[in-house]
């Protein structure tokens, strides 16, 4: 098979700087409650489907302004890895880390997500624009700050959550947000084929 041509490698390695830098504002954005510039991320409407959250970017957006408006919130690093493109879309997954401080019953304590986050991407007149965002489970886990604290985790809870989102599922529904129970997860191989191979065909039709 010959090497594609200089031009050609210098197109696609634009292509994934700028969908790479992407990918990593949009959590920057998020982040430092940069509403307009999460926003601005996204194609109109795209889906997002979160463990606290599934709609449209623009309730995401508000949504994450109201959970974040009496603190700091949940940190997110992204490293975006997996990149899939043809004509003008493209799919992206990366390898990430949510963590978070945060305080029940008096004791504190860090929580700790290992995820990835997968986008499908389309090339539009302003450049590259998020089209989804979805989370894919991996494992989690919960530290006191202080050793000598005991968690003041109901087991029972976080037991009726699957594996890759047991925790992150506790602290969410503690604060009264649902918890999809069918999120994508590590835990499920024959949900996470199909969700992948839905998004190459999309990459390669369209459809």
């Amino acid at each position: 098979m010959p090497r594609p041509s200089r031009e050609e490698r210098l197109d696609y390695l634009l292509d994934r700087t700028e969908i790479f830098d992407l990918i990593r504002f949009e959590r920057l954005c998020r982040d430092t409650k940069d509403w307009d510039g999460l926003l601005g991320c996204y194609i109109p409407g795209s889906p997002v489907l979160v463990s606290w959250f599934e709609g449209t970017v623009e309730d995401f957006v508000a949504g994450s302004a109201a959970k974040m408006s009496t603190g700091p919130g949940a940190r997110h690093w992204v490293f975006p890895a997996k990149l899939r493109m043809q004509d003008g879309r493209a799919t992206c997954e990366s390898p990430a880390y949510i963590f978070d401080r945060l305080t029940f019953e008096g004791v504190e304590f860090d929580f700790m997500a290992n995820v990835r986050f997968h986008s499908r991407v389309l090339l539009t007149d302003d450049g590259w624009r998020l089209n989804s965002f979805d989370a894919i489970y991996v494992r989690d886990s919960l530290l006191p700050v202080n050793p000598a604290d005991t968690l003041p985790v109901d087991w029972d809870m976080v037991n009726s959550f699957r594996q890759p989102f047991r925790f992150i599922g506790f602290c969410q529904a503690y604060r009264n947000y649902p918890v999809n129970p069918d999120l994508l997860g590590d835990d499920r191989p024959n949900q996470l084929e199909a969700f992948h191979a839905a998004a190459q065909k999309w990459v390669e039709t369209g459809e």
